[in-house]
């Protein structure tokens, strides 16, 4: 067996990346880097007992890709592989999100990685960042601001996520080829340091070798000890009480009065839960610590990838920003009605409302409800005539009741013309309220999804 074999199988073993039954998706670009893990990891399957499928993800941006995704299809034919194929245009995604080739590449590439865990039930998913990806990474992040967690640069797994050759070099990858006559396509935007990491392969990396050799295995060696102190420090934090719920994520604003390291590693916990982790820096960090302690309520501090964190009474909130739902109504019936950008209205009809009036759900007079009144979301000009009276514009009492900023524009009201009979899960309108003549009522129930 190759000696980089060996060394790869020990990296495996070591990480616990692959085991018995697992079935392994490689992503296969074509390149030297991706054709040698492909080749190691099918020689390595049958002994280990696992299965390999190849995932290709055409990105569009070079005239070649077609026949490089013909390349791979070929390789795997040729060597009983499973082969499936992606195609994502990155230009169009880089246009319309205002984000960087790079990060419109990264981002696609890695929602067809999720939809190929998911439709062919691959276990694990192998990718061939090697020593000097790892080395250029770190570089990377330290060149834009990172804290600890920036410095510890790629993890060997994550997840489902596995990384093989991070700890073998190029040079090794590339003997390994030429060795075992495996065959690869070259990327010509390998060449273009237009992109970030190609300046720095290309332009820094061999100035730093030039004076030190051993650099790349000195920042990658950097790397691990960075990533072994800072789960030292994050094992250290209490993260109970954070979770995700729909597209955000609060924490209370007790938690920054922390140590900043433990502040720090918080928030980071936050953004990984939201998918938010990649790209964000130290001044993301920072800026997100300044509002919480200066910052006015609803206050806001944008993040990458349309993301933002906002100051909500006790709590900072991480947000990732949907796209704002279009002014439909509903009409009000009884039964279940699916509320886009909101979730689920239950309505039910009843003698027995009492009981649901104990609960704490709303309730409301069946004949005082107007038989016009249909669900919508808030609009100017909406009033509404709180329970026990007293009648207000509907964003004032929003600000009463603490609903936070970025729930208003999804809470669904039941109205006629400007007046609001409920605003959902928070109260009913005095107008409607039931009373000792109230016969038939209606009670609802909400579901935010």
């Amino acid at each position: 067996m190759p000696a980089m074999e060996e060394q790869v199988i020990q990296f495996i073993n070591a990480h616990k990346m692959i085991v018995s039954g697992d079935r392994v998706g490689v992503a296969v670009s074509g390149g030297e880097d991706s054709m040698a893990l492909l080749t190691i990891l099918k020689n390595l399957s049958e002994k280990m007992r696992f299965e390999v499928v190849a995932v290709h993800i055409n990105h569009n941006i070079r005239r070649s890709a077609n026949a490089d995704a013909r390349f791979v299809k070929k390789f795997c034919d040729e060597h009983f592989i499973q082969f499936v194929k992606y195609s994502v245009n990155v230009p169009e995604y880089s246009a319309e999100n205002k984000v960087s080739m790079e990060t419109a590449a990264r981002v696609l590439r890695y929602e067809c990685f999720d939809n190929a865990i998911k439709k062919y039930k691959l276990t694990k998913m192998a990718i061939a960042h090697h020593l000097n990806d790892q080395a250029e990474t770190v570089l990377m992040h330290l060149f834009r601001g990172c804290g600890l967690d920036g410095a510890s640069g790629m993890a060997p797994v994550r997840g489902v996520y596995i990384r093989p050759f991070l700890e073998t070099k190029k040079s090794d990858i590339i003997a390994y080829d030429y060795r075992n006559s495996i065959p690869h396509v070259i990327d010509d935007t390998n060449e273009d340091n237009s992109y970030r990491r190609n300046y720095v392969r290309n332009m820094i990396m061999p100035l730093i070798t030039k004076e030190w050799r051993a650099a790349p295995e000195n920042l990658a060696s950097f790397a691990k000890i960075a990533a072994r102190d800072s789960k030292y420090i994050t094992d250290q934090c209490d993260m109970n009480g954070i979770v995700r719920d729909g597209n955000v994520v609060r924490i209370p604003l007790n938690r920054f009065y922390m140590p900043e390291a433990i502040i720090t590693r918080v928030l980071y916990h936050g953004l990984e839960l939201l998918g938010l982790r990649a790209d964000v820096e130290i001044k993301h960090i920072n800026a997100i610590m300044t509002l919480s302690e200066d910052g006015l309520n609803g206050e806001k501090v944008s993040l990458p990838h349309n993301a933002y964190a906002v100051k909500e009474y006790e709590y900072i909130s991480l947000v990732r920003r949907e796209n704002r739902p279009e002014a439909k109504e509903y009409s009000f019936k009884v039964g279940k009605t699916l509320v886009e950008g909101f979730g689920v209205i239950t309505v039910t009809k009843t003698i027995s409302y009492k009981l649901a009036i104990q609960r704490g759900l709303l309730v409301v007079d069946a004949k005082k409800l107007p038989k016009k009144a249909k669900w919508r979301f808030r609009l100017d000009g909406d009033m509404f005539e709180k329970f026990g009276g007293g009648t207000k514009k509907l964003n004032s009492y929003f600000t009463d009741k603490k609903i936070p900023a970025r729930l208003r524009p999804t809470t669904p009201v039941l109205a006629l013309d400007h007046e609001i009979y409920c605003v959902g899960g928070v109260a009913i309108s005095e107008k409607v309220k039931t009373d000792m003549d109230t016969i038939d009522a209606y009670v609802l129930e909400f579901t935010r999804q």
